[in-house]
């Protein structure tokens, strides 16, 4: 059986591999349902051999249906490094949320017509027991809203926020591709186009091009088929001029971001911090991921998770603004740090200001704001770890 890689002779080595996984994992936790995601579940994982033994430059992404409760996360973490250290192959168990939503039927019927939910149904492989797979709605890539592409560019800006440094690395190079494919997935979202494949979406944005007018459109082909190149090979070398390279980013995000705000929302705006006023008063403000509307719900869902996973809980002055929506007021701030450090490292202040009063808000100590590298980065470290506890 093809299982996960396109290279016919190590094809079957690989299978070996993952019925090996789902052996041990059958043994040990007893799942109703063993369900492969990620680029193993896409068929587009990357495996090398040298020296004869394979090198695994993807990891595993793994589903596990439970009998009667949920797995215990210290046993599933065990299990992970002891099998990497045998097999050479890094599994990571997801979480227990779509766990949740697979296991409980009025759930799966609830499930949204998300990025993430689109691509468990149709790019992911069931190995063992029951195909839960099934109860997922079966949604069309018109079914996304374009919402869900200024969510996961919003996101990947926030998550390379984390790594940019002034001297380059692997890790910011990657973040600023992920840029790259989420400009391009959001724009194929207004055109009511998406695939679960990095290697299909390319192509599809490639052949559309003529269907966007965005004065970057010739740059972003280029970036995008270089980062998918990257992506499928697994080859995060260091990029010459990698800081170049992330503030050329920085200007096709901007440009995106714009055009699908104006184009599919009629918002238009001169600076982020009129985004982020223009952005709460929206309706962007009320899309949600979570299965019910309810501003309140939403927050206490966030506050238990937290709790459950020993983050820094909420300030007791936002626990009594829980009618506000946490989760927007940070989608709303990421342009401000993303964009509050420019190219000659020179900061916008007016932006570091406004991030600062959210934070304060949240319950983090920050000083006062001198325009200084170093100020921005500090804002920087604490809007992400602020922003990891919402897991947006």
């Amino acid at each position: 059986m093809k299982y996960y890689v396109e290279d016919p002779k190590l094809n079957e080595r690989v299978a070996k591999i993952i019925e090996e996984l789902r052996e041990e994992i059958v043994s040990r936790f007893r799942p109703k349902s063993i369900i492969i995601t990620g680029s193993f579940g896409r068929k587009e994982a990357k495996v090398v051999e040298e020296g004869g033994k394979l090198k695994f430059l993807s990891d595993c992404e793994v589903v596990l249906i439970p009998y009667k409760w949920i797995f215990s996360r210290r046993k599933l973490d065990e299990f992970e490094r002891k099998f990497y250290e045998r097999t050479g192959l890094k599994v990571e168990i997801w979480g227990f949320a779509p766990t949740i939503y697979l296991c409980i039927p009025f759930l799966s019927k609830r499930m949204k017509p998300l990025i993430a939910n689109y691509d468990l149904k149709y790019g992911s492989k069931v190995v063992y027991g029951k195909n839960y797979l099934e109860r997922i709605p079966r949604f069309t890539p018109e079914d996304i809203p374009v919402w869900e592409g200024i969510r996961l560019l919003l996101n990947r800006m926030a998550e390379a926020l984390e790594h940019f440094s002034i001297n380059g690395s692997d890790e910011m190079v990657f973040c600023c591709d992920k840029i790259v494919l989420a400009c391009q997935d959001a724009l194929l979202l207004t055109i009511s186009m998406y695939a679960p494949s990095y290697r299909e979406r390319n192509r599809i944005f490639i052949e559309s091009i003529e269907r966007f007018d965005l004065p970057c459109i010739q740059t972003l082909v280029k970036f995008t088929a270089e980062a998918t190149n990257r992506r499928l090979n697994q080859t995060f070398n260091v990029l010459h001029e990698c800081v170049k390279y992330w503030f050329q980013v920085g200007k096709i995000c901007d440009e995106v971001l714009r055009y699908v705000l104006r184009k599919c929302y009629d918002i238009e705006f001169k600076d982020y911090v009129e985004f982020q006023e223009k952005y709460m008063k929206s309706n962007l403000k009320n899309y949600t991921t979570l299965p019910f509307n309810n501003t309140v719900l939403q927050n206490l869902f966030r506050f238990l998770k937290k709790e459950i996973v020993k983050y820094k809980l909420p300030t007791l002055k936002m626990l009594l603004r829980a009618y506000m929506k946490w989760d927007h007021m940070l989608y709303s701030h990421i342009p401000l740090v993303y964009f509050g450090i420019q190219e000659d490292y020179k900061v916008n202040v007016e932006y570091v200001e406004k991030v600062k009063s959210l934070l304060k808000e949240f319950g983090y100590k920050v000083e006062a704001s001198n325009g200084s590298l170093k100020d921005w980065l500090n804002v920087r470290d604490a809007f992400v770890e602020c922003w990891h506890q919402l897991q947006l």
